[in-house]
Parts: C-alpha cells; structure tokens; sequence
C-alpha cells in the first residue's frame, strides 16, 4: 500500500539550531532581572552551572523516561540550584521568558525546507512529530506560523502536549490515528537516529535520516550507520527519495 502520511521532526529537520547563543544570553538576562528583583545576586559561574545541571537533568530524563520536562519543571530545577526563595510567580514568569526566548530569538529555517513542504502536500497529508525543550508546542506553532509554513500541517504531536518523546510509539501513533493511517502508511523524516529513526522503524513506519543541519548539538551521539531507509543531507532530494518509497 502506498505512503499516506509523512511526519516531520521539528528541530535540525525544519529549523536548525541558529540564534541558540543569543537565545541562553536573553534568558540568562531575565533570570538575573528577575532574581534582582527577589534581592538576590548570583555569581555568572553559578548561572552557567545551574543552566548545564538544567540540560543534563533534561537530557538525563529525556531519554531514560522517555518524556521531555516542561519548561517549568526545567526552572524549578535550576530554581532549587541556585537556591533562590520560593516564588511561584517569579518561576512562572521565568519559565514563559524562556519559552517565548525562541520567538524572540527564532531559528531559521533549514534550506529547501518550503519548497519540499510545499511539493509534499500535494501529494501527502504531513504532521509533526516532535520532543520539545524550553519551548512547548504551543509557542513551536507561532514560530510555523511566523515562516506562513503552519498551513502545510495537518496534526501535531509535540511531547510536552503528549508526556510521551520519541522513540515511544505514542508520540507517532496520535498522529497516525487523527489522520487514520496505519503505521505502514506513513514515513518519518528527523535527525536523530535513536529517537526520530528508531521510534518510526519500531512501529512500521518508512524513515529518512535528515543530516543537512550542521548546526545540530546532537549530531554527535548519531551513530555512523542508519536503520533509515534513506539519508540524506539535502531537503530537495526529499520528495524524489519518498516516491521511491512507495
């Protein structure tokens, strides 16, 4: 049966990693403003290892429950480091700033990305598939609306929304069921081969390994060899490599 459904991973597959510098000094900023305001003075070598004691715990959780922190629960962490007094509003306010930091600061769009979204959709019904970190789901859709690239999609599934990350069959399976496909019919397109690539080969999906995005923080931990069924580094090969597929 032919391919139905693609899904797309968000981050390194359609944004890259740009502006991440500018975005940790604007909430490294807010967080000092606001702690100001609490009367408190932190020392620049205790905000950078609370903020890396942060990433870690995400990281540590991220792939040992499979599930990604919400961006409060990522605050109240570094919160509890840095031992600063209890102030829920304070941490809600944090955690807002440091989730709208990516519209302030946006990344940009990997190449090729519009035109292939728009040749896809001909001819498939498209969704995303994504784990999220300081930003939810809810703020990833203003950055999609502000590129006018919203409309391409179909259905969404974004871990904080979920409580699931890839590779849980979860996190792919709420878009197959809104699009009533079954996982055969569908193909996933990510970056990272234990969580995109594992994740949609595991149910039965297609999958093409995305490693176009130099910007990538994890292109590291990728192993050299795929499970995918194609990788490639150029999203205008994309469309071509999909027929092939079906």
């Amino acid at each position: 049966m032919s391919l139905k459904i693609i899904t797309v991973d968000f981050w390194n597959t359609i944004f890259d990693s740009s502006s991440g510098i500018e975005r940790n000094k604007y909430r490294l900023k807010t967080l000092v403003e606001e702690t100001d305001k609490l009367g408190c003075f932190i020392k620049q070598d205790e905000l950078d290892t609370a903020m890396k004691s942060s990433w870690e715990y995400f990281n540590q959780v991220w792939m040992s429950e499979q599930r990604t922190p919400s961006s409060i629960e990522l605050v109240k962490f570094f919160w509890e480091k840095l031992r600063l007094p209890e102030s829920k509003d304070s941490i809600q306010f944090i955690a807002d700033a440091f989730a709208n930091s990516v519209l302030i600061h946006p990344p940009k769009l990997v190449n090729g990305v519009r035109q292939a979204l728009e040749n896809l959709k001909d001819n498939y019904r498209l969704a995303i598939v994504s784990d999220t970190g300081f930003s939810g789901g809810n703020v990833l859709r203003k950055l999609l609306e502000k590129e006018s690239i919203i409309q391409y999609f179909d259905a969404f599934s974004f871990s904080d929304e979920t409580r699931v990350a890839k590779p849980r069959k979860e996190a792919f399976q709420k878009v197959l069921d809104e699009l009533d496909a079954q996982p055969h019919e569908g193909l996933h397109i990510g970056d990272i081969e234990n969580t995109d690539i594992l994740g949609a080969k595991s149910i039965g999906m297609k999958a093409i390994r995305f490693i176009g995005d130099s910007s990538r923080f994890l292109v590291k931990e990728n192993p050299e060899n795929t499970i995918a069924d194609f990788e490639t580094d150029d999203w205008a090969k994309i469309p071509e490599l999909i027929k092939k597929l079906n």
